[in-house]
């Protein structure tokens, strides 16, 4: 549609003046290390890489980072990226545990060669920052680590068989290496933080809260008729549906499942409810067998992947927002603010994660894993239209505070402070 095209053509302009910005920024040298991250699919672990290292560049850091890229994305080539893999995910344990280690085996030259021309390595995973130890030794740089979830609990959830048991312990293990040599520990959420606080008190210290962002370019309320009602019956949808959507990955611990269970009951009191999931992820096969037995199939739009630049529009299709999030295991609520960007309003899972927006009052909260509540609080918020009406205000307003340009800037006085702590300290 012309509105992607639009927004594709925009992201490359950007894309192409961020390069420029790097290439002649005077500001910290960083070596952005993202081994598992896969930057060539949509979803939040690559929004917050490209969306951070952008930022950063256009506050005049000069960023080199390395990655995997399963396929070509609408940007502008990145003579500062390396790539450590083409390959997208696997389905089998054993061919990502084969990936993982080529990744790790490219990423390490890659790291050996770039550590000395850089001020600091920021590292957003485990296995990136164990190639990272050796090299900040030799050269004495600072590490940062990112922590944007509780990858251990949530692999928890995959079974309690022996080969599952050994990958938490090396996760936990990898855990406690990274917060030692870690200079500084960014946590995504106060939940996150507040976890590894307990667990590893003795680096308390050395974590931080910077909270995710949301791109306000490509999140923000859109004119109801035009680009957006034309998406509407694009995606099959009449005038008088009213539509509950999901944006993002279809992870076990998202809870998708559960909006699923749910759709019997919302259409029991109101027919005009359609679905649209807009993602893909390990339970998306789960959910669509899962609605086609319950007999709701009809019901739902699954959409599966959408481009990044186009996602605003797909969330101003909706007229309630979903996060349908497990119970105990805080997440990094990217969804949630691109949610509330949109003036959507939001039904959440009450999890740690999302406390900081309580405040804000701008979210209906539900027990987790509980189909019955989540019904009951999506058929209120569907026939509250008042509701449905000022939100298109106060969402926008609730995350002013949580652009990427806000959270690069707090990462940017870590990796200073950072990098003051390891010059003040003899090699």
């Amino acid at each position: 549609m012309e509105f992607e095209r639009r927004e594709a053509a925009r992201a490359i302009r950007e894309s192409y003046d961020s390069i420029i910005k790097a290439d002649k920024g005077n500001g910290l040298r960083i070596l952005f290390l993202a081994l598992t991250v896969d930057v060539g699919a949509y979803q939040g672990d690559s929004t917050h890489v490209i969306e951070l290292i952008s930022n950063l560049r256009q506050m005049g850091h000069r960023i080199r980072w390395i990655a995997r890229q399963s396929r070509n994305r609408e940007t502008w080539p990145d003579p500062l990226f390396h790539c450590v893999s083409r390959a997208p995910k696997p389905n089998s344990d054993l061919l990502r545990l084969i990936q993982l280690l080529f990744s790790m085996a490219r990423g390490a030259y890659y790291i050996f060669r770039h550590t000395r021309s850089c001020d600091l390595m920021y590292s957003r995973d485990r296995f990136s920052l164990l190639l990272a130890l050796i090299p900040s030794r030799i050269f004495h740089k600072p590490l940062v680590y990112e922590v944007n979830g509780l990858t251990s609990e949530q692999r928890k959830m995959h079974g309690g068989h022996f080969l599952n048991r050994l990958y938490v312990r090396l996760l936990e293990t990898l855990d406690e290496v990274a917060f030692k040599n870690a200079v500084s520990v960014v946590c995504v959420t106060d939940a996150i933080r507040d976890f590894y606080c307990a667990r590893h008190h003795d680096y308390a210290d050395k974590f931080r809260t910077v909270n995710n962002g949301v791109n306000t370019k490509l999140f923000r309320p859109l004119p109801i008729g035009g680009e957006v009602t034309e998406l509407r019956k694009y995606l099959g949808f009449d005038e008088g549906d009213e539509v509950v959507a999901y944006v993002g990955n279809l992870a076990l611990w998202q809870g998708v499942e559960y909006l699923v269970r749910s759709a019997p009951i919302v259409l029991k009191e109101n027919l005009a409810v359609k679905f649209m999931i807009v993602g893909n992820g390990p339970t998306y096969s789960q959910c669509l067998a899962l609605a086609d037995e319950l007999g709701v199939g009809d019901k739902f739009k699954f959409v599966g992947k959408v481009g990044y630049t186009s996602l605003g529009h797909y969330v101003n299709v909706a007229d309630v927002c979903v996060a349908p999030y497990t119970r105990e295991i805080p997440n990094c609520p990217i969804k949630i603010y691109e949610y509330l960007a949109c003036g959507k309003p939001v039904v959440c899972s009450d999890i740690p994660g999302v406390n900081n927006l309580k405040r804000a009052d701008v979210l209906v909260f539900v027990e987790p894993e509980n189909p019955q509540a989540l019904a009951s609080a999506l058929l209120k918020v569907l026939a509250n239209l008042n509701l449905r009406t000022a939100q298109r205000e106060l969402g926008p307003k609730a995350v002013a505070g949580y652009s990427w340009v806000d959270t690069a800037s707090k990462v940017a006085a870590i990796c200073s402070e950072a990098v003051r702590k390891t010059l003040a300290t003899p090699a």
